[in-house]
């Protein structure tokens, strides 16, 4: 059999009243507990403090004794840890039910997430405390379990601070919301990532956080809510801290009950009463940031940070297309560099590449917000010019480009001067190419006429020279 040890003294009492079955008389009794928990030292201080305390005290080191005591003899309390040897601290609180034992139950654990703070009040625990627990804490819950008051139930306060408690060990940022929308809750994490105390939050609308153009989208967010039960939106929110400004974020929500399904579940009947929403946040900042960066390596060459052949294709069959709806011109410039190999050959192949990032910043100037320069391959440039009145609209621009290149360009630190001569084909829609490729091989060809000629200057497309 095992020993149970037992603590008894002559300490100040502070029993409980009963009701005695002799001749309807009432006398005092001290209250009776015990306390299951594997850890020795933890155990006799328990034991102690509250033996100490006026209380008739029992211990067991484990989940079956536990349970073999309950079964023995009657108690006021029962004060469990969660992780024993044997039968766990929900396991012997799964036991006590199916055996109709109803004793007050606090549970002392150093495991506080949500999921198990939940778990233990659903199968009964009249309060939760935290390893390493405080003194003061354990005597005024145990007091408190011990009053003779109709219901068990910890009040809205102390639930809040449980609550509080446990989402605050989750790693993502958690909030709540009232039924107008407004903030009543946010765990740690929330707090450190928007840079503000919930104290300041707590009481605002939830679009307080949202960047204005983004205000619809949450609009969208909590109707699909109300009527789906739960949705999910990437919104921009307010931070504040270094660097003031917003996050990417991804907001996911559930709108999972009325209050009056709370006040008739037991197993609602401790989430806090403002509580109509619940959300969690996630930065999702970075990972937008390298997915633009992908999508602009994939779309940009990585040396002049031009669009590449492949947006450029984009571009001109999407203005092609509109040209075709809208009855408008539009032309192709094809840019080739006069001599670029012998840059290479002579001056080395990083003189090469800050040569034609020179050449590329030149031209971009000369251009118009709606126009589109890409660095189609090796030492070719491609322009595309849409909406145009006419043949005269792309010479402006061909002459813009030639004289942007018609000064030397410093390299090396100054320690190599480069004039650059350029030759510019130039093809029209609709009358040289009905569609991108022809457009291309149009521009190309004009390219191709001057080019033995290493002059910079530019041609249009004349079907007479094929």
């Amino acid at each position: 059999m095992q020993f149970v040890p037992k603590y008894s003294g002559e300490p100040v009492s502070l029993d409980r009243t009963v009701a005695s079955t002799n001749q309807g008389e009432t006398h005092r009794r001290k209250a009776r507990l015990l306390i299951a928990d594997d850890e020795p030292r933890l155990l006799m201080s328990l034991c102690s403090i509250l033996q100490h305390r006026g209380f008739e005290v029992d211990a067991a080191k484990d989940g079956h004794t536990a349970c073999r005591q309950a079964e023995s003899f009657v108690y006021d309390l029962i004060i469990l840890n969660l992780r024993m040897p044997g039968k766990s601290g929900f396991e012997v609180m799964s036991w006590l039910r199916d055996k109709g034992l109803n004793p007050s139950i606090i549970i002392i654990s150093g495991f506080s997430d949500f999921h198990t703070v939940r778990r233990a009040f659903r199968l009964g625990a009249s309060d939760f405390l935290r390893k390493p627990y405080d003194v003061d804490e354990l005597i005024q819950s145990v007091n408190s379990q011990l009053q003779p008051e109709p219901s068990l139930i910890p009040s809205d306060q102390k639930l809040e601070q449980l609550f509080q408690l446990a989402f605050d060990q989750l790693p993502d940022p958690i909030f709540a919301l009232d039924k107008r929308m407004r903030m009543s809750f946010l765990n740690h994490r929330a707090e450190q990532l928007l840079g503000s105390h919930r104290a300041d939050l707590v009481g605002r609308p939830f679009t307080y956080l949202v960047h204005d153009d983004d205000l619809p989208k949450a609009s969208r967010l909590f109707d699909d809510t109300k009527t789906l039960g739960s949705a999910r939106q990437e919104l921009k929110l307010r931070f504040r801290g270094v660097g003031k400004g917003y996050k990417e974020c991804e907001i996911n929500i559930v709108f999972p009950f009325e209050r009056s399904e709370i006040a008739q579940s037991t197993e609602l009947a401790h989430v806090p009463t403002s509580a109509r929403v619940f959300g969690s946040i996630r930065d999702v900042t970075e990972r937008k940031q390298t997915l633009a960066l992908m999508e602009f390596r994939a779309s940009h060459d990585a040396l002049t940070g031009l669009p590449n052949r492949t947006l450029f294709l984009d571009r001109l069959a999407l203005a092609v297309s509109q040209a075709a709806r809208s009855e408008q011109q539009l032309a192709v410039l094809f840019i080739d560099l006069n001599d670029f190999k012998h840059v290479n050959d002579t001056f080395g192949h990083n003189v090469g590449d800050e040569l034609l990032r020179n050449v590329a910043a030149r031209l971009k100037m000369s251009l118009r917000e709606g126009d589109t320069l890409s660095r189609y391959g090796g030492d070719e440039f491609t322009v595309l010019l849409p909406s145009i009145e006419g043949p005269q609209d792309a010479s402006v621009v061909a002459d813009k480009l030639l004289q942007s290149l018609s000064t030397p360009m410093k390299l090396e630190n100054d320690s190599v001067r480069i004039l650059v001569k350029v030759c510019i084909g130039i093809a029209l829609y609709p009358e040289d190419g009905a569609d991108t490729k022809e457009l291309l091989n149009s521009a190309d060809k004009a390219m191709y006429r001057i080019k033995e000629h290493r002059l910079s200057t530019y041609s249009f497309f004349n079907r007479k020279h094929k």
